[in-house]
């Protein structure tokens, strides 16, 4: 039997990380016990034609946990009774959600780059309730393919400490004035992360990801969720607070005395009124 041909992603800069998560998640979906059913995203690993050890070195939990942690947001989120529910995923990647969750009856609209979603569709099913819209996040162009009367809820995983802090606000503030009443998620690092990245983060001694201009501390979120017109702070947790029993080593510092409020990594969830 002929072996399937590997194929090889031509992706670099920013688009390059979303093969990171993926290697992640799929180490953690082949993990007994592990936190995600994702056959899906074990399958595009084999199928991939990418140095994943050599680049991203031994697979960590976090990233894994970010992902079920959103899984459960949209979740919960489609289990209200919502008007017209739409999920928007903003730089999605090779991100397996839609199928993890089994939301393939839901309206999914996917924004990213035009080279990232050229991989995606050449590697992942087609939906025949999937978007895709090809662009920036940041640019509101993505904003006219949402249904009107939809309620959205948005995933920014992954996203939004590539950009600066300007653009964060400008996003929010758009979609506050678009959008009352929809959802969003993101995760942010802390300012010592952001620093330490400024030339770029060695993940291994053979992957240098991008730089990540935005950091801010878990204990500034709610300040700075405030400062944006029509935006509220649903919850605010560490990645060990998320399922402390997947990282009891970094849930146990994450509760120390102002460690948890300068350097913790941060799982938001936002609401726009």
């Amino acid at each position: 039997m002929a072996m399937t041909q590997k194929i090889r992603p031509d992706l670099s800069g920013v688009p390059e990380t979303m093969l990171w998560p993926l290697w992640n998640r799929a180490a953690e979906a082949r993990r007994i016990g592990g936190l995600l059913d994702d056959p899906l995203s074990v399958d595009l690993v084999r199928r991939i034609d990418y140095p994943f050890f050599r680049k991203f070195g031994v697979p960590t939990p976090y990233l894994a946990i970010r992902a079920r942690y959103v899984d459960g947001l949209i979740q919960n989120f489609l289990q209200k009774a919502h008007d017209n529910p739409v999920v928007i995923a903003l730089g999605e990647g090779l991100e397996t959600q839609l199928w993890r969750i089994g939301a393939e009856d839901t309206p999914w609209i996917s924004v990213d780059l035009p080279e990232s979603i050229a991989v995606r569709q050449r590697l992942l099913p087609s939906s025949d309730m999937q978007t895709f819209v090809p662009g920036s996040a940041f640019d509101e162009a993505w904003m006219d393919f949402v249904p009107s009367g939809a309620t959205p809820f948005i995933s920014a995983a992954g996203l939004l400490m590539y950009f600066e802090e300007k653009d964060v606000r400008k996003l929010l503030t758009m979609v506050a004035s678009r959008f009352p009443g929809a959802t969003l998620f993101f995760d942010a690092i802390p300012p010592a992360f952001s620093i330490a990245s400024w030339n770029g983060v060695y993940v291994t001694q053979n992957y240098r990801a991008p730089r990540m201009p935005w950091g801010i501390r878990i204990r500034d979120i709610p300040g700075f969720v405030r400062s944006i017109p029509g935006c509220r702070l649903l919850s605010s947790r560490t990645y060990g607070e998320a399922f402390p029993f997947r990282t009891p080593i970094g849930s146990g510092v994450s509760r120390l005395p102002g460690i948890r409020g300068r350097v913790s990594p941060s799982l938001n969830l936002i609401k726009f009124d």
